[in-house]
């Protein structure tokens, strides 16, 4: 994999012999050591260290105790940011804001960010602002959260038992369920309506309604969904369980193939 042609395709040469490190590293599913790396690139011992002592301070490599180097955290997260610019692209935005215009209600997008289940872009306005604390890149409280269980609902018994261990499930609003059984009682509902509701489970007075996003093989990516006062969804719920599932469906007919 020696590195050549650089200058004359207008490259910075510091920048390409990184990259091509990286992907060596990444094809390598036990990693590289440094001297493996030299000779895969052909670069010299010294150029290899000074590479590998800047991707490592940023996190894109990690030495293991056996002196290979591995893929760092750091990548992980330019996978996870990839994921979500793949589902909230340009029209899904779009298909968001005419979510809030027909609701009258902010309107989210979520995403998998790993074992995450995080805010990737919500539709708002003055007049219909978002719930404070759901901002981009929000990950808490799945298990009290209508888009939340939406995803959670992908999960099998196993998979549920994992992420409850990691995250728990605290205790945050007036009805909300923190018991194992409870939620997986919830989730049921979830699967045999494809569509989730919750009242004042996350905050007092807050009601939101959510839908799945699915791949064009039918697998949950994501999920949409409009939050309102208690009180407004009690008299508009039918009309916004049209307006999220419509959502869903567009959003889910956008996912490339």
């Amino acid at each position: 994999m020696a590195i050549v042609g650089t200058e004359e395709a207008g490259l910075i040469r510091s920048a390409d012999r990184a990259l091509q490190l990286l992907d060596a590293v990444g094809s390598s599913p036990d990693g590289l050591t440094a001297g493996e790396l030299a000779e895969r690139l052909a670069l010299s011992h010294a150029t290899i260290y000074r590479l590998l002592g800047t991707l490592a301070e940023r996190d894109y490599l990690v030495r293991t105790e056996g002196a290979r180097y591995i893929l760092g955290r750091a990548v992980d997260d330019l996978g996870r940011a990839v994921r979500t610019q793949l589902v909230a692209t340009s029209e899904v935005r779009g298909i968001l804001t005419g979510m809030h215009s027909a609701a009258r209600a902010p309107a989210y997008l979520t995403v998998f960010r790993g074992d995450d289940i995080a805010v990737a872009h919500v539709a708002d306005s003055p007049q219909h602002p978002r719930i404070g604390q759901l901002h981009v890149g929000f990950t808490e409280a799945a298990h009290v959260t209508a888009f939340g269980k939406i995803m959670l609902a992908e999960r099998d018994d196993a998979a549920l038992r994992r992420y409850l261990e990691r995250h728990g499930a605290a205790h945050v609003g007036p009805r909300s369920v923190t018991s194992e059984a409870g939620l997986r009682a919830q989730l049921d509902e979830v699967r045999a309506q494809q569509v989730a509701v919750e009242v004042d489970e996350y905050m007092p007075h807050l009601a939101c309604i959510a839908a799945p996003v699915r791949s064009r093989s039918g697998r949950t990516v994501g999920a949409v969904s409009l939050s309102t006062s208690t009180d407004d969804f009690t008299t508009r719920a039918h009309e916004l369980e049209k307006i999220v599932r419509r959502g869903a469906w567009h959003v889910s007919s956008s996912m490339p193939a």
